[in-house]
């Protein structure tokens, strides 16, 4: 199984602060470091002109950067013309800091839908990543965000039939493959899910935020599974794959 860990880079649930870039994502590079892991980082371009350093060294250290918006707000929301030009945007902050054009987009709350994907494509993006498929939790805590796709799953990245891209979804097996698992789950329940994970999936992708590895004190969730749990199972988690599985960043999926 390969394995790709991702990032949603975005200014900080409930403050709007940008800590979880500021002392997150060292965080979170000091364990992908130790294990010698690269990972890809889906990043509002809002916060790539605030800090261009902190993503230029992403970058120079072989780090993938990909395009999360230009600011985090829900696709689905927006219409055609502003769809277009969050994207467009986007385009243009990547060119200028970071001298590319990014691979790879995820919406911020799975908001994707046919005419962002349209656009995506028409624009020279590869890959999609804004799915998560099988995600119960979504159902039980955030059944409004659900438009579609609850159940389309795929084990593999797959093109869209409409258009050429290339959709590469969050794994999920009712509970989806993400920052969920490392804050709440204790080492053994992490362990009986990667390896139904290995049943399953030839390509299995994990996400979480910068501002997991945070304190939130506005959080509910982080006042009772505080972040120092996500670093430390996190920390373990990669450590327990890596012995058996490969690690790639999102872009070496579609190859």
């Amino acid at each position: 199984m390969r394995i790709s860990l991702s990032f949603d880079v975005e200014p900080d649930l409930h403050s709007g602060e940008f800590i979880g870039i500021t002392e997150g994502i060292p965080r979170i590079l000091s364990i992908l470091d130790k294990h010698k892991v690269k990972a890809t980082f889906f990043t509002t371009s809002d916060c790539i002109e605030n800090y261009p350093k902190i993503f230029q060294n992403l970058k120079k250290n072989g780090h993938e950067i990909a395009s999360h918006g230009y600011r985090h707000v829900r696709f689905d929301d927006l219409n055609l013309e502003q769809k277009e030009e969050s994207i467009k945007k986007s385009i243009h902050v990547f060119k200028k800091y970071l001298n590319q054009h990014p691979m790879g987009f995820r919406a911020a709350q799975h908001s994707v839908d046919i005419n962002t994907s349209k656009i995506l494509s028409h624009h020279g993006f590869k890959y999609d990543s804004s799915k998560t498929p099988l995600n119960l939790l979504q159902v039980a805590f955030f059944p409004k965000r659900i438009k579609s796709n609850l159940l389309n799953f795929c084990s593999n990245p797959r093109k869209h039939k409409s258009h050429n891209l290339i959709e590469i979804p969050t794994s999920s097996l009712g509970l989806p493959f993400v920052s969920i698992l490392p804050r709440v789950f204790p080492k053994s329940a992490q362990k009986i899910y990667f390896k139904l994970l290995e049943l399953i999936y030839k390509d299995a992708v994990f996400y979480a935020h910068s501002w997991d590895f945070i304190s939130l004190p506005r959080s509910k969730i982080d006042r009772n599974f505080p972040h120092n749990r996500v670093i430390e199972n996190f920390d373990f988690m990669v450590g327990y794959l890596k012995k058996k599985h490969d690690f790639v960043k999102m872009n070496e999926l579609i190859n």
